[in-house]
């Protein structure tokens, strides 16, 4: 219907076990207890009731999706696509371990992904194509309500660089914590607005 809203809020997930800070992507690692309570302080402080949740199927984001909806009786579909992106032969690497293995790569990936992937990793246009269109179709799935979305920070990044129109670079200006989330009011047939960032974590 042309007159369809939906609130939309997308969240990362919450910190998982292991060393923080490194480039995990495609590996699949289970929250740690401080992820756990990152994510449920998080959608305790949301102020509208969630109505559906869509979530990445890797395991920090699944989780705690499928215990949400398990709680609430919401309806949960796990998106294949709206996993993070596979960093290849930088996955696991701190971004200093892997700027150091290919500087000059990994420099220009950071900056002006289009076109490029890490080494023997996703293409960076294909990532940003899967995610756009797991964005739509779960949007149109979800119809009017509040969508909730359990997803990865690089995910969120291609969300926020395609709303707000940013160059990719200026992304990494935007603080996305364990369990940061920003919400978007999507009215059918209008760009998405945004409504807040970061309102409901804290940094």
């Amino acid at each position: 219907m042309s007159d369809t809203t939906t609130l939309v809020t997308v969240m990362r997930h919450g910190a998982v076990d292991g060393p923080a800070n490194v480039l995990r992507g495609s590996s699949d690692v289970p929250l740690s207890d401080t992820g756990w309570n990152q994510m449920r302080a998080a959608c305790a402080a949301l102020d509208t009731p969630v109505t559906a949740i869509t979530s990445s199927p890797l395991s920090r984001c699944r989780a705690f999706a499928q215990e949400l909806a398990m709680q609430h009786a919401l309806p949960l579909n796990l998106h294949d696509d709206l996993r993070e992106i596979h960093f290849g032969d930088w996955e696991n690497l701190t971004p200093d371990a892997a700027r150091a293995s290919t500087p000059i790569l990994f420099d220009q990936f950071i900056s002006t992904p289009a076109g490029m992937s890490p080494p023997n990793g996703e293409l960076f246009d294909a990532f940003k194509q899967r995610v756009l269109a797991a964005f739509h179709a779960s949007l149109a799935q979800a119809g009017a309500g509040h969508l909730l979305i359990v997803t990865h920070a690089g995910v969120m990044r291609v969300l926020l660089s395609s709303i707000m129109n940013l160059p990719w670079a200026d992304t990494y200006r935007i603080a996305l914590p364990p369990a940061g989330n920003f919400r978007l009011s999507c009215l059918s047939g209008h760009a998405p607005y945004l409504f807040n960032l970061n309102t409901s974590c804290a940094i």
